[in-house]
């Protein structure tokens, strides 16, 4: 199982002067190599190859000894890499008869991974932490919580956001045992707009709200940046505003989600989700911005990892008719509900609120594609050795086998159940 933990980077001064002209470096060649690819097809019809660009990769570092001399080599590959990956994805769609979208061109370059040692994080002085970083140095680090034992770290990407460093760090850890017994603690959740989620027990999430002060900040800064002059310092600095505030803005959203789905993993061993496509509901939506913020696809990933660490179980069930169909009896309603219908009410004498009643019908789908799982298949299900097989063609033979030869007995082994079937052999 992999997982990604990031930590907060303090690089010193010094660091900070190769950094920037590091980034630089991988924007160069981010660019460069992609141009190269397509010129040599436009002008003389000759494909570059991954191997080729890797091939001038090792003499432009010999040669360029200030510039991609510098970068490490394997954070120069895996920029290479990167783009030759981009580069099959557009062939295969371009097969495929889908929309292609070339490899775009970098106006920036934010980042760059590299495969560390066995121990890239060190001790220091005075309790503190060093990660080591190919041609930067022993970087500080600051660990707010504790790798696992027995992780092991398979990369590492460094990425600079609003003027602060971050350490993205992949690790691999031991599969969570698999779950042996039923769901004890089982919930559906129906996700919405005017509350995050709604729990099949009638608990209530509400969505996580960006403050109204925040709001007004956001919306002034925006406005003072659409006035300025754009690649002025003014412009940089009301740009870097925005930015660091909707970056506060995301972190606390995120905050919340994280604490939302370590709740649910907690308490239950079965969570339920709808299985829907929220790019799908969101393009072309008066309620895009809700749904943006309401974040669903984040806090489902979030459940499903948190559970499968715990060894718990999270499903997506079809979303089909859950809102319209009663949970008490299953029938729909007719007519159907609209959005500004809140109260499920069915003839049957069940009332409740919609969205309970959904993610009681999440719950009850859940359990069907539970059944349905553990279920064994036919495939599975193998027939004992010395039974009568399953179909007749060759079911005589089989009893004349049983049967010893010259007489009528039947074999000591032979089930009972075969007794009336030996009148009939010859």
């Amino acid at each position: 199982m992999f997982l990604s933990f990031q930590y907060r980077l303090y690089p010193l001064p010094n660091q900070l002067d190769t950094l920037d002209p590091h980034l630089g470096e991988l924007n160069f060649l981010g660019n460069f190599a992609p141009a190269q690819r397509r010129d040599a097809w436009e002008l003389r019809r000759e494909p570059v190859s991954y191997l080729d660009q890797q091939a001038q990769l090792r003499r432009g570092r010999a040669y360029d000894s200030e510039g991609l001399g510098r970068l490490s080599y394997d954070v120069a590959r895996d920029t290479l890499q990167r783009l030759d990956l981009a580069f099959r994805a557009f062939f295969r769609r371009v097969r495929a008869g889908e929309r292609p979208g070339f490899p775009r061109f970098r106006r920036a370059t934010g980042s760059f991974t590299f495969v560390p040692k066995s121990r890239p994080i060190q001790p220091a002085a005075n309790g503190t932490r060093r990660l080591h970083v190919p041609r930067i140095g022993e970087v500080p680090i600051r660990l707010h919580r504790a790798l696992p034992p027995d992780a092991v770290v398979k990369s590492v990407t460094v990425r600079t956001e609003t003027g602060e460093w971050y350490a993205t760090l992949a690790l691999e850890i031991p599969d969570p045992p698999p779950p042996t017994e039923l769901p004890k603690r089982a919930v559906g959740i129906d996700l919405g707009v005017t509350h995050l989620a709604t729990l099949s027990d009638g608990t209530k999430v509400p969505v996580p709200e960006t403050p109204l002060r925040e709001e007004r900040r956001l919306r002034r800064f925006q406005r003072d940046l659409s006035r300025k002059c754009r690649g002025s310092r003014r412009y940089a600095r009301r740009k870097d505003r925005v930015a660091k505030l909707r970056r506060r803005i995301r972190r606390r959203r995120q905050w919340l989600l994280h604490q939302h789905s370590h709740d649910w993993a907690e308490t239950f061993d079965l969570v339920c989700f709808e299985d829907l496509d929220a790019a799908e509901l969101i393009e072309g939506n008066p309620l895009a911005r809700p749904l943006t913020e309401a974040g669903w696809g984040a806090v489902r990933e979030m459940t499903e990892y948190k559970l499968a660490l715990r060894s718990g179980r999270c499903l997506r069930v079809p979303s089909a008719g859950t809102t319209q169909a009663c949970s008490s009896c299953g029938r729909r309603a007719d007519p159907p509900l609209g959005l500004g219908e809140r109260r499920f009410a069915c003839p049957c004498g069940s009332t409740m609120d919609r969205d309970e009643n959904a993610a009681r019908n999440v719950l009850a789908r859940g359990w069907t594609l539970l059944h349905e799982e553990l279920r064994p298949s036919t495939s599975e299900v193998k027939r004992e050795e010395g039974g009568p097989p399953p179909a007749r063609v060759g079911r005589r033979a089989y009893l004349r086998r049983r049967v010893a030869p010259g007489s009528r007995e039947v074999s000591p082994d032979w089930p009972k159940s075969g007794l009336s079937h030996i009148s009939c052999l010859n």
